[in-house]
């Protein structure tokens, strides 16, 4: 149970944190330099959280090592339930159905990202 929490807090959300942010930066430069129509931009980073959060869970199901289905889905649940903290706290808003439907996807992408980090290769050299 502790390497599951560890992959999943330590290892899971710090990754997808960081790349949140390196992503963020990319897309704000983007913006900032070309003429990219906002609705590509929307696109692109709806791509790009999906993306992140399949590897988020990728890297906990990992580093846990067991359960990848439930890796995934706490990197997932604990991240959109965090955005839904920050939303709530800072825009004073309720989610709404298609925020929803978008932090059901991310769930579903970390989830998949569980699955699949959890059957990866490891490497053996050094152990015995």
């Amino acid at each position: 149970m502790k390497k599951l929490l560890q992959g999943v807090l330590g290892y899971g959300i710090g990754s997808i944190l960081l790349l949140m942010v390196i992503v963020a930066a990319a897309l704000a430069l983007l913006l900032r330099f070309t003429t990219i129509d906002i609705d590509t931009l929307n696109q692109i980073s709806l791509v790009a959280g999906l993306t992140i959060l399949a590897f988020g869970g990728l890297i906990a199901a990992y580093k846990a090592e067991q359960k990848g289905w439930l890796s995934g889905i706490l990197t997932g649940l604990i991240f959109v339930l965090a955005m839904i903290g920050f939303q709530l706290i800072f825009e004073n808003s309720w989610v709404s159905l298609t925020q929803l439907s978008y932090f059901g996807g991310l769930v579903i992408a970390a989830l998949l990202g569980g699955m699949i980090g959890v059957n990866m290769p490891r490497s053996t050299t050094g152990k015995k």
